[in-house]
């Protein structure tokens, strides 16, 4: 599993839950169309349109999440955890827990610490770089190119300290602590062999613009890692909305990073197996005085990627009005039903704990959601769609 955070709190009219009128936004008073695919709309901003159209398959947008929140701590929390409430798990903290059990790094994250706020089921390692990755993982390791000494003498000598370790063991000479002690360090060496198997997964010249990303799937091709949690920013926009826009905006540098994703994953043999996540903090008004956009609890969005044979994309559950205004929907069908349920972010996480199987075993961390209000999010016959557009 990845997570990525859009620190700051993305604007979902930017991203997959686009409107058109007067002042929601640039791109109707530019008269740009709403570009799409298949049960797929997305705004026509930044790359867009690009990566949708390549992905579209994959992706299920869920929108008009409703945090019940405007901070962005507490956002980012929820948008990570499914609750307000403290004590709860990050959703990576739930896989590494049921996935990565007796892994070295099950849970590598680098977020806010908020976002990555430990419920005590795993502990969350801070993503090292190319070089401390190598050094994490052998000690002759200087570098991620250079060694202390050279590899072959290096081996020799722990293949000597071992030999002995071992003719010690077997000749039965040692007091019982030292025996102990002996087949403590004989474990400890067994899961160091494990590690170094990492380092034949380390190429030459780690990824200077998406290190965090690379490392961490290379600790997960290597089966130290279940799951990384990485954040990407600049989504926080109140000044101009157009600071997404371009080449190096905060949109483009997102969808770079999520294609980055999948093209890494494919490289290392992970793709069949992957479940990305990209939430937010909270939604976002309409335009304000300077261009930009300001906090709102509505219209928050998650996008949920599945492997290419995952056959439930192409999907949207999950609506607004044709100004953002809140909508509810059927929570079976995702059909718009004025008597149905408003999405918040419990919902998304129980459907994804029931999907994949991660639901915490104490009910204490569960996200409470009652039976009358689970969503079908993982049906393919959910979709909600974007029929605000029509109206």
């Amino acid at each position: 599993m990845v997570y990525v955070h859009t620190d700051g709190g993305i604007d979902h009219d930017s991203w997959t839950d686009p409107a058109i009128g007067p002042g929601i936004n640039n791109y109707t008073t530019a008269g740009t169309p709403v570009p799409g695919s298949g049960n797929l709309r997305w705004a026509p901003m930044g790359n867009n349109t690009a990566f949708f159209t390549r992905f579209r398959d994959q992706c299920l947008f869920v929108n008009q999440v409703n945090t019940e929140t405007n901070s962005h701590e507490d956002g980012s929390y929820r948008f990570a955890t499914g609750k307000l409430e403290m004590g709860y798990a990050p959703i990576c903290e739930l896989h590494a827990a049921k996935f990565g059990a007796g892994q070295p790094a099950n849970w590598m994250a680098r977020d806010d610490g908020r976002a990555m706020m430990s419920a005590g089921l795993a502990t969350p390692t801070p993503v090292p770089n190319g070089d401390q990755l190598r050094a994490m993982v052998l000690p002759n390791a200087a570098s991620a190119t250079n060694d202390f000494v050279k590899q072959s003498d290096f081996a020799k000598t722990v293949a000597v300290r071992n030999a002995r370790l071992e003719a010690l063991k077997a000749a039965g000479v040692m007091l019982p602590k030292e025996r102990l002690l002996t087949e403590q360090f004989i474990a400890g060496k067994e899961a160091r062999v494990r590690l170094e198997a990492v380092a034949a997964n380390i190429p030459q010249q780690i990824s200077q613009q998406f290190p965090d990303i690379q490392v961490g799937l290379i600790a997960a091709q290597s089966g130290i890692t279940a799951a990384i949690q990485v954040a990407r920013g600049g989504f926080d926009a109140h000044g101009n909305i157009e600071d997404y826009n371009g080449a190096n905006g905060s949109l483009t540098r997102l969808t770079n990073a999520l294609t980055f994703i999948w093209d890494e994953a494919a490289v290392r043999g992970l793709t069949d197996r992957l479940f990305v996540m990209v939430g937010g903090e909270f939604g976002r008004t309409m335009l304000n005085g300077s261009g930009g956009k300001d906090h709102n609890n509505v219209g928050g969005t998650y996008l949920i990627m599945g492997p290419p044979t995952w056959a439930l994309g192409n999907r949207t559950v999950g609506y607004s009005g044709p100004r953002h205004e809140q909508r509810t929907i059927n929570r079976m069908t995702g059909a718009p039903d004025p008597n149905g349920i408003v999405l918040r972010p419990s919902h998304v996480h129980k459907a994804i704990h029931d999907y994949l199987g991660i639901g915490p075993s104490n009910p204490m961390l569960a996200m409470g959601v009652p039976a009358s209000e689970t969503i079908n999010l993982f049906n393919a016959s959910m979709v909600t769609g974007h029929p605000s557009l029509l109206a």
